[in-house]
């Protein structure tokens, strides 16, 4: 990530997107990014207030809270204050988040994975999905406050273990090369996994399924390794093929093996509402612990994580 890179923040107040705020506020310290600090008012509290004033007042009276949200954010998590753009968006909130990354050319959006609801519902769990469906740059979401381990500090980036789920799929290799590249970055192994699911069936059947999922275990034992030696990285691959339910074993392994970056590619599906992160992207986020960095479909998301001056450029 170069010097002019830039990394969004959307916040909505919460304690939540406090969280998410040390998160992104780390990130921009480690990787020289200019942070920028965004929050939305929807169209109807605008109008409401209409009457008294109009869309720049409503801004000029919330980007003074936005501000020393953010101070009393670096505070709480016993930071110093880093440079920060604030700025005030009125629209529909995914729009507006993803809109503003692609103006500013941004190589990240960290976000919180819930937000507040009621009166002041900026940022919801629809929203970050719907962030998630719209977005062409990498998104960064951070577990709510009681999901984070006691002893993590949300100032820092402590990855411990960074993991990437495989499937052997279209675009596996690019997520999986953007994995190591953080993974150099950060000096921590790098841990592919894959996940069978077993098929299943009647009694009488058992001899057959069971040589079929030895051989489907077999041949994904195969398929990793090769994916490992292919890839490669100086801190080491390591490799884990699984039974089970992908997402709840993922997040399994993630708790075990001390992972605290999951770094997975968007499988996006075509839904009657448009298309939607893939059901186990979905289901990891809201099991997993750790961090989780998705990416989305293309090669372009790889470009950052892949740069030079992202290692020259980090804290030790």
């Amino acid at each position: 990530m170069s010097n002019c890179s830039a990394i969004v923040c959307p916040v909505d107040f919460s304690e939540h997107s406090k969280v998410a705020l040390q998160r992104a506020a780390a990130w921009a310290r480690h990787f020289s990014a200019r942070l920028i600090v965004v929050t939305v008012v929807e169209p109807l509290l605008v109008n409401a207030a209409a009457a008294t004033y109009d869309t720049d007042l409503v801004r000029d009276e919330v980007l003074p809270e936005l501000r020393d949200f953010v101070e009393r954010a670096f505070l709480a998590g016993r930071t110093t204050l880093s440079p920060f753009d604030a700025t005030v968006l009125v629209g529909e909130p995914a729009a507006e988040i993803v809109a503003l990354a692609r103006r500013e050319h941004a190589q990240l959006i960290v976000i919180a994975t819930h937000g507040l609801s009621g009166y002041r519902r900026l940022l919801l769990g629809s929203t970050t999905e719907k962030v998630l469906r719209q977005t062409t740059v990498p998104v960064l979401l951070a577990p709510p406050p009681e999901q984070t381990p006691p002893n993590v500090d949300p100032s820092r980036i402590d990855v411990g273990r960074v993991l990437a789920p495989v499937d052997f799929k279209d675009g596996c290799v690019n997520e999986v090369r953007a994995a190591a590249s953080l993974a150099d970055t950060f000096g921590v192994p790098l841990l592919l996994v894959h996940v069978v699911t077993p098929l299943k069936g009647i009694e009488r059947l058992r001899p057959q399924l069971e040589t079929h999922n030895f051989a489907q275990i077999e041949r994904a034992n195969q398929q990793i390794q090769q994916l490992a030696s292919e890839v490669g990285t100086p801190v080491g691959i390591e490799t884990a093929v699984t039974v089970g339910s992908p997402a709840e074993e993922i997040a399994r392994i993630a708790v075990a093996r001390g992972v605290g970056l999951i770094v997975m590619g968007l499988r996006r599906q075509e839904h009657m509402f448009g298309p939607r992160p893939g059901s186990i992207a979905s289901r990891v986020l809201g099991l997993a612990p750790a961090r989780v960095l998705a990416l989305p479909p293309g090669e372009a998301h790889a470009e950052w994580l892949t740069a030079t001056s992202v290692v020259e450029t980090l804290v030790p």
